[in-house]
Protein backbone atom coordinates (compact mmCIF):
# COMPACT_ATOMS: atom_id res chain seq x y z
CA UNK A 1 0.00 0.00 0.00
CA UNK A 2 1.32 3.54 -0.81
CA UNK A 3 1.13 6.64 0.91
CA UNK A 4 -1.64 8.03 -0.91
CA UNK A 5 -3.62 5.06 -0.85
CA UNK A 6 -3.69 4.58 3.35
CA UNK A 7 -2.46 7.97 4.08
CA UNK A 8 0.20 7.09 6.87
CA UNK A 9 3.75 7.54 7.04
CA UNK A 10 6.93 7.15 8.99
CA UNK A 11 9.88 4.98 8.77
CA UNK A 12 11.52 4.91 12.41
CA UNK A 13 14.03 2.55 14.17
CA UNK A 14 14.04 2.22 17.86
CA UNK A 15 16.86 0.08 19.75
CA UNK A 16 15.42 -0.15 23.17
CA UNK A 17 17.90 -0.16 26.12
CA UNK A 18 17.22 -0.52 29.64
CA UNK A 19 15.60 3.23 29.56
CA UNK A 20 12.83 1.52 27.38
CA UNK A 21 8.88 1.74 28.32
CA UNK A 22 5.52 1.31 26.97
CA UNK A 23 2.10 2.49 28.00
CA UNK A 24 -1.35 2.71 26.44
CA UNK A 25 -3.99 6.12 27.66
CA UNK A 26 -7.65 5.47 27.51
CA UNK A 27 -10.15 8.51 27.36
CA UNK A 28 -13.95 8.03 28.07
CA UNK A 29 -14.80 9.75 24.75
CA UNK A 30 -11.84 10.00 22.28
CA UNK A 31 -9.71 6.77 20.95
CA UNK A 32 -6.60 5.96 23.21
CA UNK A 33 -3.14 6.40 22.20
CA UNK A 34 -0.12 3.51 22.23
CA UNK A 35 3.16 5.18 23.18
CA UNK A 36 6.83 3.86 23.78
CA UNK A 37 10.09 5.71 25.25
CA UNK A 38 13.16 4.84 24.72
CA UNK A 39 16.11 7.27 25.64
CA UNK A 40 15.04 10.87 24.74
CA UNK A 41 12.89 9.43 21.89
CA UNK A 42 8.90 9.16 22.06
CA UNK A 43 6.54 7.05 19.05
CA UNK A 44 2.84 7.78 19.65
CA UNK A 45 0.25 5.86 17.58
CA UNK A 46 -3.11 6.98 17.54
CA UNK A 47 -6.04 6.02 14.80
CA UNK A 48 -6.47 8.97 11.66
CA UNK A 49 -8.28 11.35 12.64
CA UNK A 50 -9.18 9.67 16.13
CA UNK A 51 -11.47 7.47 14.39
CA UNK A 52 -12.21 4.21 15.94
CA UNK A 53 -12.85 2.49 12.28
CA UNK A 54 -13.16 -1.31 11.49
CA UNK A 55 -9.19 -1.09 9.71
CA UNK A 56 -8.04 1.13 13.08
CA UNK A 57 -9.34 -2.27 14.95
CA UNK A 58 -7.63 -4.58 12.34
CA UNK A 59 -5.06 -2.69 12.77
CA UNK A 60 -4.33 -2.40 16.85
CA UNK A 61 -5.14 -6.36 17.17
CA UNK A 62 -2.14 -6.80 14.23
CA UNK A 63 -0.30 -4.71 16.54
CA UNK A 64 -0.97 -6.49 19.55
CA UNK A 65 -0.31 -10.25 17.89
CA UNK A 66 3.25 -8.92 16.52
CA UNK A 67 4.10 -6.99 20.00
CA UNK A 68 3.20 -10.69 21.68
CA UNK A 69 5.69 -12.33 18.65
CA UNK A 70 8.29 -10.00 19.77
CA UNK A 71 8.29 -10.42 23.28
CA UNK A 72 8.01 -14.56 22.65
CA UNK A 73 11.14 -14.42 20.51
CA UNK A 74 13.29 -11.95 23.31
CA UNK A 75 12.05 -14.30 25.39
CA UNK A 76 13.50 -18.00 23.83
CA UNK A 77 16.53 -16.00 22.78
CA UNK A 78 17.08 -15.00 26.64
CA UNK A 79 16.69 -18.48 28.08
CA UNK A 80 19.72 -19.37 25.35
CA UNK A 81 22.11 -17.15 27.11
CA UNK A 82 24.10 -17.70 30.44
CA UNK A 83 22.16 -14.61 32.63
CA UNK A 84 20.35 -12.53 30.17
CA UNK A 85 22.21 -10.13 29.13
CA UNK A 86 25.14 -11.93 27.09
CA UNK A 87 24.63 -12.20 23.14
CA UNK A 88 22.39 -15.21 22.32
CA UNK A 89 23.88 -18.15 20.68
CA UNK A 90 24.59 -17.90 17.13
CA UNK A 91 24.18 -13.77 16.99
CA UNK A 92 26.49 -11.43 15.85
CA UNK A 93 24.08 -8.51 17.88
CA UNK A 94 25.49 -7.85 21.60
Amino acid sequence: MSISEGGSFAHISYHVGTDGRAWCNVYPDTTPIFGMDAGSATLYIAPKGQQATKAAVEFARTLAKQAQRFADELERMHQLTDDGDTKAAGSDAA
